[in-house]
């Protein structure tokens, strides 16, 4: 009686350990190696970037000159080239915002793609900055925009 129990037991562990690979796989949670998930992915060829990259890299829209201590939009749009995709199993976890590389502004989304792959951030600037934009694709890293110059006045 102890083996048919120990099968059971088994065959039922398999069952939910196959069930969770299944949910983390549908929801773009499959483990990653830490150097792959620690990795910041750029444009490497301006002039030919690659699909991936049109539709992972984030670009910045924002004026060139503000005037001191008054809010200014910035708009975040991942896909300098192409929209990003916004799909139960492909989206955009993470959108941040680096003023002179320290973060000022932040976005998580819900998992299962019911977010724009856009956010549009309100700051206050007191002096010139460069801006860059930093996102998270649930399926394909991390990826940062080219820098964006901002003059104070």
């Amino acid at each position: 009686m102890e083996r048919r129990d120990f099968l059971k037991g088994a065959a039922a562990a398999a069952v939910v350990f196959n069930a969770g690979n299944a949910l983390a796989h549908e929801y773009g949670k499959e483990a990653k190696p830490a150097a792959e998930q620690d990795k910041i992915n750029k444009v490497v060829d301006k002039e030919n970037p690659t699909a991936l990259e049109q539709k992972h890299v984030p670009s910045i829209q924002a004026p060139s000159k503000v005037k001191a201590d008054q809010w200014v939009d910035i708009e975040v749009k991942v896909g300098f080239k192409a929209e990003h995709p916004s799909t139960a199993d492909h989206w955009i976890t993470t959108i941040k915002l680096l003023a002179d590389g320290k973060e000022v502004a932040r976005i998580e989304n819900a998992m299962g793609g019911l977010t724009s792959s856009s956010a549009l951030f309100t700051i206050k600037l007191s002096k010139s900055v460069t801006l860059e934009a930093v996102e998270h694709c649930n399926l394909h890293g991390t990826w940062m925009s080219e820098p964006e110059k901002i003059e104070v006045a």
